[in-house]
């Protein structure tokens, strides 16, 4: 289900004309070096240089989950894209916190639990996924701000920078740069005529690169010249569960015989369905919204309405927050929870260890 394209379409002189100007001063101006901190907790960033999905999420989740496995304690910074708390100062959460936070700077509230439709609408989509995996958390669009806030309150071993790639001035010890194995750069259009932040050669500036979605260990033809001197691994995105509003687990043979239905509003909607069939579920019906779209209860009552009676919903993790309390009680909703499998994470760690 795509909304607005025709008019987007109208203004293509227009985009690629500012996509030459975007691409001459992105080539004209140098980036400043990344350079490692010297004091407090390693800064690992995560990023890519096309806008929206490339698995950053996921990727952040597994690093924090390989940190936690050696018994070290990450933390998360996000833009909190979406979020109506991060408009002018920030967010703070951490596991098991109670109200109030001291030190926390003027602008900034603390996060303190409840229902993960109001998390998605006042932190952004990405921040819940990270809420829910008991990390903290700091949501700020200043994300130099954000480091130093859940550095002094959380005191984190690593600070882990979800879509900083591009932020060049940012203090990092680990720039990781992800790259799908089979769209590298997307379109190969700059913004905003196309989708890419930054020109090919901006890959050289990575400190590692993975490639995501990857079917076997091949370096992408177009993406070699720029990775001859950087370490690079290989990840999949492997589907986890299915799970229901009361934290019930299901498998795809749960389903037999039912109608299932998928809906996402994702960057990306081809990667769940993908997933979706490796899982093993075999869709009526694929509704496809755009990016980060907010859901209505009028969006949930037509999906419904043109279902057949008891089909089953199954959304994304992301998309999950904002849709489980529009959903009548009646009708069944799960999520396909997802993780990110990145062959050599220790080896990939090894810098920032």
């Amino acid at each position: 289900m795509f909304m607005g394209r025709d008019g987007w379409s109208l203004l293509g002189p227009l985009r690629f004309a500012l996509s030459v100007f975007y691409g001459l001063h992105a080539r004209m101006t140098p980036a400043p070096a990344s350079h490692a901190t010297t004091a407090g907790p390693k800064i690992i960033s995560v990023g890519n240089i096309e806008v929206g999905g490339g698995g950053k999420t996921p990727c952040v989740l597994a690093i924090a989950s390989a940190l936690m496995e050696r018994g070290l304690r990450p933390a998360v910074v996000t833009g909190g894209y979406g979020g109506r708390s991060t408009r002018e100062g920030g967010a703070l959460s951490l596991p098991g916190a109670a109200d109030g936070g001291p030190g926390l700077p003027a602008g900034y509230v603390m996060w303190t639990g409840g229902e993960e439709t109001a998390a998605a609408r006042e932190l952004g989509d990405e921040a819940v996924l990270y809420i829910r995996a008991g990390l903290p958390l700091a949501v700020d669009r200043d994300r130099k701000r954000g480091i130093g806030t859940v550095s002094e309150v959380a005191g984190p071993t690593h600070v882990i920078l979800d879509d900083a790639y591009h932020r060049t001035t940012l203090p990092k010890d680990l720039d990781i740069l992800l790259l799908d194995a089979g769209r590298p750069f997307a379109d190969g259009r700059l913004l905003p005529y196309g989708t890419l932040r930054e020109p090919e050669s901006a890959v050289s500036r990575a400190g590692a690169v993975i490639f995501t979605r990857a079917n076997d260990r091949s370096v992408p033809e177009e993406v070699a010249r720029y990775v001859k001197d950087t370490p690079v691994f290989f990840a999949r995105h492997l589907p986890a569960s299915l799970a229901g509003r009361g934290g019930d687990r299901f498998e795809a043979s749960d389903l037999e015989g039912a109608k299932v239905v998928l809906f996402s509003g994702i960057a990306r909607p081809e990667s769940f369905e993908k997933t979706a069939a490796e899982f093993g579920l075999d869709p009526e019906v694929s509704y496809r919204y755009d990016d980060h779209y907010q859901y209505s209860a009028d969006d949930i009552g037509e999906m419904i309405e043109e279902s057949e009676t008891g089909s089953v919903f199954v959304t994304t993790e992301k998309d999950w927050s904002k849709v489980a309390a529009l959903f009548p009680e009646g009708e069944k909703l799960l999520r396909l929870d997802m993780k990110m499998e990145v062959e050599g994470i220790e080896e990939l760690l090894k810098p920032v260890l």
